[in-house]
């Protein structure tokens, strides 16, 4: 089992960069501020609101192709250039073929297709609607991958730029200002008020206890604090600053599998629930249901695949897909989960292979099942 290792950081009301008297014989000290503050967030962050706010229109535009599938014409769906420069170059093809994938599901004249047990979908169906949701033939809601995949693919991958930039002293990296860029491509800013996030920060937020004020939201909010106080004190603070950013991107790494835990086990219950409906147009939003929640995981995972600075390695990531029947590369068999119980155990799986790599306890396990909303 790994192990997990963070630093202990002290938290105080304000910031001093270092003190020469007796008591510590000139070692410079760092206190941690409680807030996070920045005189000039909004210009520091343009390039990264862009990013944020690009994402966004791409899933608007995708959901809006889901409510007007089979009804009216979709038209094609552009893949923004900004978001697209940040976006892991294997990935970036991907979401350029689902965009394509996806408009022609929408237009499909026909419902999704279920192959049934033990059958393949046909070459020749474009996917459709199966409920509410928007599936390709093979049963994947292609709008999750393009969306929540890249929450990793693209979001963390700048955030990894930003985090070598600041640690190699890069030209543009050297203020403390560019710890802002970290709060804003995360999805807060900076009073870190958990009912305004976007992207993968409400994921994290949903994944901590926001009555006690503790989990991976709070912990990146104390990582950056720190960070950005370690950039205020000097040099001499670097190694406490670089803690911080390998923390910062740690916990992000954590709350993002820890919400592929959320989503399988969320995807075993819908369908559960689904199956024991009569056949009919109810049961078919219930699968529709469950199929979403199933390319959510299916997405928070595989975006993650080919990034550095992670601790869960690409094997590890190329087995949880292999669990999810959504191997890279190949075409994914999403539809079985539809008629095969026995693959609740491929969802229970991943949970406990998830567990193992983080060293998550069991009670942190079953707090991930629930979504926590302010």
């Amino acid at each position: 089992m790994k192990k997990i290792a963070f630093s202990l950081l002290v938290v105080g009301a304000i910031f001093t960069s270092c003190s020469d008297d007796d008591d510590n014989n000139g070692t410079p000290t760092l206190t941690i501020p409680t807030e996070y503050t920045s005189t000039n967030f909004n210009a520091n962050v343009a390039a990264e609101n862009t990013v944020v706010d690009e994402l966004a229109t791409m899933t608007s535009a995708a959901n809006a192709a889901e409510s007007d599938a089979q009804s009216t014409t979709v038209a094609a769906i552009a893949y923004p250039a900004t978001l697209s420069a940040v976006t892991l170059p294997n990935y970036r093809t991907r979401v350029q073929n689902w965009l394509v994938e996806l408009v022609a599901a929408a237009n499909s004249n026909d419902g999704f297709i279920n192959p049934g047990f033990g059958n393949s979908p046909d070459g020749s169906d474009e996917g459709g609607l199966l409920g509410s949701r928007l599936l390709d033939e093979y049963g994947l809601e292609l709008e999750q991958m393009v969306q929540k995949g890249s929450f990793g693919a693209a979001l963390y991958n700048h955030a990894i730029t930003v985090v070598n930039g600041i640690k190699n002293g890069t030209d543009g990296f050297t203020d403390s200002g560019a710890v802002d860029r970290l709060v804003e491509i995360h999805g807060t800013e900076t009073t870190f008020d958990p009912s305004e996030t976007t992207a993968a920060a409400t994921y994290s937020r949903r994944r901590s206890n926001l009555s006690a004020e503790t989990g991976f939201f709070y912990d990146i909010q104390t990582n950056l604090i720190t960070a950005k106080a370690a950039m205020e004190g000097g040099s001499d603070f670097n190694s406490i600053r670089d803690q911080a950013l390998d923390d910062y991107l740690m916990n992000w790494e954590m709350s993002n599998f820890a919400t592929v835990i959320y989503y399988c086990n969320a995807t075993k219950s819908q369908l559960e629930a689904a199956f024991a409906l009569e056949d009919g147009a109810e049961k078919d939003a219930a699968l529709g249901n469950a199929l979403h929640a199933y390319a959510e995981g299916v997405a928070f995972a595989h975006g993650f695949k080919g990034l550095s600075n992670k601790m869960i390695t690409d094997a590890e990531i190329d087995d949880i897909l292999t669990e999810l029947l959504a191997v890279e590369g190949q075409n994914p068999e999403s539809h079985r989960f539809l008629n095969e119980v026995g693959l609740f155990a491929n969802l229970d799986n991943v949970i406990d292979s998830i567990q193992n790599i983080y060293g998550f306890t069991d009670a942190e396990v079953t707090g991930f099942y629930v979504n926590n909303n302010p």
